[in-house]
């Protein structure tokens, strides 16, 4: 499924040998301050997301009209779980763990037994009794009403913030896009359908949503509905479905997987999540996970397999990868390639607060890399900024990570003040 992973040789510790300076194509906007350093066109332009007022106002009541004031605790407890979930065991690795714990039993038991036929129904028990304790166990989790009011309090606004952020790429990058339609893989509460709208609410004429959780659905519904059973829809093709379809027939322009795939009980089922949802993309396919290493590890799993997929549909990272190499980040460091998004919480049950998110995502796009692509690095850690020069970590275009010291004295001003304004996450502007 996985790429052969090649050498890579350059390090965060190796520093960057050729000269970089604003992108040529840029250039005269930037002496004619068309574009600004703090402004530049690599910079998200979301620092602090918070949900649409009237999507807040629908919850409150929603969340009012429940008592789900009592349910606080456990969507603390609920968000704890989600954030350190770790992916199902697969088969092949439970056997090969029992095998290991098998072998140091029976090597224990023969040094204190002779006759070993009379010791493996004890060596048996032995190696289950360890295996539990050394397997994850892993449970798909049943959303039913006061779970998904528990998931409403606590996922709603970090997951908002993050596709906002995420859509903003596409945006940011192509502002004269406009999507006709969408479909959303795992919807949850909606959050996909509120941040499709921050973008393109006139644009859109269809909404596909699935949930295996009809609590989900409804809730979702209700949410558009203001929060009042006697309201209506606002849009006239919005459709919900508990399953995935199976016909390939209809594509969607936005097709969203987004803090889904933990629920799929292996590595086969989401390779095949991910290929019915490619197979239903018009445009772009966009994973989104939890920025955990497991979370990490299924998106970039989804890339791989899309990256690498022989069929006819052809594909290329449109962000945050300036590249269709195997991720460097996860070939030399084996950590997550991550980014932090910051939010306002619901003002419920108590005032809102400034917090962060860490996700981990891919956008892939249907056909080729484009030749004008401009490949711009994207700084994959928090810039160090000190007294006279800037540090950049950038994944580049050759997919390799490079380690960058931007100084006052060596680059010219702009790319300088660039390099300064630059945070986690965005694209730089230089070549």
């Amino acid at each position: 499924m996985l790429r052969k992973l090649r050498p890579i040789f350059s390090t965060f510790n190796a520093k960057f040998s050729t000269r970089l300076e604003i992108d040529p194509n840029l250039r005269d906007r930037f002496e004619s301050d068309q574009y600004k350093p703090r402004n530049h066109p690599g910079r998200s332009r979301v620092k602090i997301a918070k949900i649409p007022n009237e999507i807040q106002n629908a919850i409150k009541i929603i969340l009012q009209d429940s008592g789900a004031k009592s349910y606080y605790e456990e969507s603390v407890k609920l968000n704890n779980y989600l954030i350190s979930r770790h992916l199902p065991p697969e088969e092949n690795e439970i056997t090969e763990k029992a095998a290991k714990i098998h072998r140091n039993v029976s090597k224990r038991y023969s040094k204190q037994n002779g006759d070993m036929n009379l010791a493996e129904d004890k060596i048996k028990t032995t190696v289950f009794n360890i295996l539990k304790k050394n397997v994850y166990r892993w449970a798909n989790i049943a959303y039913d009403q006061p779970t998904s009011l528990q998931y409403l309090m606590a996922r709603a606004a970090p997951e908002y913030a993050v596709l906002v952020r995420i859509l903003d790429e596409i945006n940011r990058q192509l502002p004269d896009y406009k999507p006709r339609s969408f479909f959303d893989f795992g919807s949850g509460v909606g959050t996909g359908t509120w941040a499709v709208n921050t973008y393109w609410k006139g644009d859109i004429f269809e909404y596909f949503t699935v949930d295996t959780s009809t609590h989900m659905n409804d809730l979702a519904q209700l949410i558009l509905c203001q929060g009042r059973d006697n309201v209506e829809m606002p849009f006239k093709a919005y459709f919900q479905r508990q399953f995935l379809p199976a016909s390939t027939d209809l594509k969607y322009h936005i097709v969203l997987s987004a803090f889904t795939l933990f629920e799929m009980p292996d590595m086969k089922s989401r390779l095949e999540t991910i290929q019915k949802l490619w197979n239903k993309t018009e445009d772009f396919l966009i994973i989104v996970e939890h920025g955990s290493n497991a979370g990490f590890r299924v998106v970039n799993e989804a890339r791989e397999f899309v990256l690498n997929s022989t069929q006819q549909d052809q594909g290329y990272a449109f962000a945050p990868c300036p590249n269709d190499n195997v991720c460097p980040r996860y070939l030399e460091h084996q950590t997550p390639c991550n980014f932090l998004m910051k939010y306002e919480t619901l003002p419920f049950p108590s005032k809102t607060e400034v917090m962060a998110e860490l996700f981990s995502y891919v956008i892939l796009r249907k056909g080729a890399r484009p030749s004008n692509d401009p490949g711009w690095p994207r700084v994959v850690r928090a810039p160090i900024v000190r007294s006279g020069h800037t540090i950049c970590r950038m994944c580049t275009a050759k997919g390799e990570l490079e380690e960058v010291i931007f100084s006052k004295a060596k680059y010219d001003q702009k790319t300088y003040r660039c390099a300064r304004s630059c945070n986690w996450g965005d694209l730089l502007p230089v070549k």
